[in-house]
């Protein structure tokens, strides 16, 4: 045990240095989004440690369930990261243009200030809930194992995330990516060869899921990749759209193992405690599958892969809290402004997600809602790509995709499977809302794009 916190201590001492690092010597433009010169090995981790700690639990306790067939999810994403790399040079130019740094300002230039602000309060929701989804992982995931208080392992990963934040910025961000992501990614797989599987039956099947889950997750894991806001803040860091884009290609393969990685542990645990609650799967597949000498390593694990997570989304809450709603009040804002609002609005959204984490639980049903949350927004971010929109259209698309979610949560028929409702509702809406606003011109939204421009 003693063996374990020292690693867990080293682990934690290290992303403080890396953050101590970055805001040394750092500008303000790299304090916001780490002046547009990361590389391709940097941007790469980067993308790659957005996954959090809310996929290790609702993957492995999916795959405790269904067994094999809980990959599709990631089948799904590797589509979706595969056609959204070619995308990427078209965004990316349009970012290093207008200085973006947020998805919701390509809404304002494409469709005005109107659908920027509704796209950015979809994106703050949906990622305040991810955020929160991370601290309820990482306590659900520590807490047992070492016998600690919830609210203490909230508490503590919240404030060591907070920490070298406030000293680095988005370049902290992206350098304690790195170490986390290698963290995340050869620990995982690393300690697939220490557990023992068990035997696999048909049922574990990766044909085992019905027709309806195998679509559902097939579309909830492309379309949402293109709703990602996090992703897209990577593609404006990149140094260039070539770096951009070859990152998303060599990011979809290592989904893809870490997403089998997981879905082996949930059917190990599966084989090996057939009653617990799928919730606890992960934490059986570490505490009872691995060796004790290697718990700590596994935990190291947990923490890189939750707290990268935390980075990132307390960094893009802030960011779009800054550039959304401060800065659009004013005519002009400089960096060192900038990152004096981004680095208060850290303070606010660490302290309110982890208060909120202390108190909810339900990390599968949570993470599938706010997925559907974010699809909303997947329907006219791929219109847009191949074809010209109506602003209303869009405006009327993202309102059908949320009036479909809140539907299914007030007629108490929301769950996994139909979690998808919302990409089909927002299509449907937008292309109604292109034929209903055939005739009517919208002026371009030249004073948002200049705007941007200016920032």
């Amino acid at each position: 045990m003693t063996l374990n916190f020292i690693l867990i201590g080293l682990y934690l001492l290290t992303v403080l240095f890396i953050g101590w690092r970055a805001g040394k010597k750092e500008s303000p433009s790299d304090f916001v989004i780490a002046s547009r010169d990361v590389g391709l090995f940097r941007t790469t981790a980067s993308i790659f440690a957005v996954l959090g700690g809310e996929m290790l639990i609702a993957q492995t306790a999916l795959s405790y369930t269904m067994g094999f067939s809980a990959f599709w999810f990631w089948g799904g994403i590797a589509i979706g990261m595969v056609l959204f790399g070619f995308a990427v040079p078209k965004i990316k130019t349009l970012g290093d243009r207008y200085n973006f740094i947020n998805l919701s300002e390509y809404f304002g230039l494409k469709w005005g200030p109107n659908n920027r602000i509704f796209a950015a309060l979809i994106v703050f929701v949906t990622f305040f809930g991810l955020l929160i989804l991370q601290f309820m992982a990482i306590g659900n995931i520590v807490s047992p194992l070492f016998n600690i208080s919830y609210p203490t392992i909230v508490l503590g990963a919240g404030l060591v995330v907070l920490a070298y934040l406030l000293l680095g910025g988005y370049k902290a961000v992206v350098n304690t990516d790195l170490l986390q992501a290698i963290l995340m990614f050869g620990l995982l797989v690393g300690l697939i060869f220490f557990m023992d599987i068990g035997a696999v039956n048909f049922s574990q099947s990766i044909f085992a899921a019905g027709t309806t889950t195998f679509v559902s997750f097939l579309l909830i894991g492309a379309f949402f990749i293109f709703a990602s806001a996090d992703i897209w803040q990577r593609i404006f860091s990149a140094r260039s759209a070539k770096i951009a884009r070859n990152s998303i290609f060599l990011v979809t393969l290592l989904f893809v193992i870490f997403g089998f990685a997981l879905t082996l542990i949930g059917v190990a645990a599966h084989n090996h405690f057939p009653g617990i609650d799928p919730n606890e799967a992960f934490f059986w597949g570490l505490s009872a599958l691995l060796p004790t000498w290697l718990l700590g390593v596994g935990i190291v694990m947990v923490f890189a892969t939750v707290m990268s997570t935390i980075d990132t989304e307390v960094y893009l809450l802030a960011s779009s809290i800054a550039k959304d709603f401060v800065a659009r009040t004013r005519k002009e804002i400089s960096d060192i402004d900038l990152s004096k609002i981004i680095r208060i609005a850290m303070v606010l959204l660490v302290l309110v997600a982890m208060l909120i984490a202390i108190f909810v639980r339900d990390v599968v049903s949570t993470l599938f809602a706010i997925a559907s949350f974010g699809l909303s927004l997947a329907p006219a971010v791929i219109g847009s790509l191949l074809w010209k929109l109506k602003p209303k259209a869009v405006f009327f698309s993202m309102l059908g995709g949320l009036t479909a979610f809140f539907a299914l949560i007030i007629f108490g028929q929301f769950n996994p499977d139909n979690a998808v409702a919302s990409l089909p509702a927002a299509l449907i809406f937008l292309i109604i809302g292109q034929i209903i606003f055939k005739g009517y011109e919208l002026e371009a939204p030249e004073p948002e794009s200049a705007s941007a421009a200016r920032r």
